[in-house]
């Protein structure tokens, strides 16, 4: 897509969203130019009437519009891409589903998308003893994230009742929400979809290292079937570096048992397309802090940019150094 398209898509996500992380790798492997819209999930921007009425049938953020069409599934918004990309360069991300790639690809995008990654997060932050080496994510934002979860119920329940014309919505979303706190706050529960996950990865490796016997004499850069990087290997990285955030990685891949998956995401953290989003959430505190400025005050914002600049600057340097 040109850069200079007048015609730009609008993308609503929020950087730190497993499915928004998603969508934007493929968005920064293939260069495409969006119109850019937080929808905070930290302050509830998702549960909103605006962005219910753009998604309303939806549980995912990020969404996609694009001209008339509105895309609402993360795979599908990735479709999109590999679509209005095609003939711009670069191998496809979704290969033809009439080639023994494409096949390969969709089957393993939808075991990627059968992890409930929503439920091993929360999971993990509800039961930290889960976590093998601890979890990274910064015990602050772990609490708000905790707290904006046991009050999205009442808060939904509530959103139906102020909405009349959403209310649907809003109680499927609650419903759930519901079924998902049960399951989160049941260490059991929790503990048998992390068990499930081990097979999942003794297959993941598998794969990887048939692939590095197969065809090491094509490229010394190897993916999960061959040297063409698809949509399938966006979904394994970005759940591979959620689950090293949520300290699951020796747990899951460790170098000794998974060398193979452990050299994959080595190379995976070289792509720049994965580093654009490490450095986009090392800014995202600033930010966010921006648009609360602006949204109080433009003298407000003024002063607050003065003050960012010195008093966030090396915080923000710190950040993207940690993530490299």
């Amino acid at each position: 897509m040109k850069k200079a398209s007048i015609d730009r898509p609008i993308f609503f996500y929020f950087p730190t969203s497993f499915s928004s992380q998603k969508v934007l790798f493929a968005l920064n492997e293939k260069d495409v130019v969006v119109k850019k819209k937080l929808v905070s999930l930290s302050s509830g921007q998702q549960n909103e009437s605006w962005y219910v009425r753009l998604n309303p049938d939806g549980y995912h953020t990020p969404v996609l519009k694009h001209g008339e069409k509105v895309i609402v599934e993360p795979d599908d918004i990735i479709d999109y891409i590999s679509q209005i990309t095609q003939g711009a360069g670069g191998h496809p991300l979704v290969p033809s589903l009439d080639s023994e790639l494409g096949k390969n690809v969709q089957r393993m995008r939808k075991k990627l998308d059968s992890i409930p990654v929503d439920i091993l997060t929360y999971g993990v932050i509800y039961h930290p003893h889960l976590s093998t080496t601890g979890c990274l994510i910064p015990y602050a934002m772990q609490r708000s994230m905790k707290e904006n979860f046991e009050k999205r119920l009442s808060l939904l329940i509530e959103l139906a009742t102020r909405h009349p014309e959403l209310r649907d919505s809003y109680l499927n979303k609650s419903q759930l929400a519901a079924s998902n706190f049960d399951t989160i706050t049941d260490v059991d529960r929790v503990k048998a979809q992390l068990d499930d996950l081990m097979n999942f990865f003794a297959e993941v490796e598998e794969q990887l290292r048939k692939i590095r016997e197969e065809g090491s004499f094509i490229s010394d850069e190897l993916w999960l079937f061959g040297p063409m990087f698809t949509a399938a290997d966006i979904g394994l990285a970005v759940l591979l570096h959620r689950l090293t955030l949520l300290g699951l990685a020796r747990r899951f891949f460790p170098p000794d048992r998974c060398p193979c998956i452990h050299q994959y995401f080595y190379q995976v953290q070289k792509r720049p397309a994965f580093q654009k989003i490490q450095h986009e959430i090392g800014m995202l505190r600033l930010t966010l802090a921006l648009q609360t400025l602006k949204a109080a005050s433009p003298y407000l914002l003024a002063l607050g940019i003065v003050g960012a600049g010195i008093g966030a600057g090396y915080y923000v340097y710190k950040k993207i150094n940690e993530s490299e």
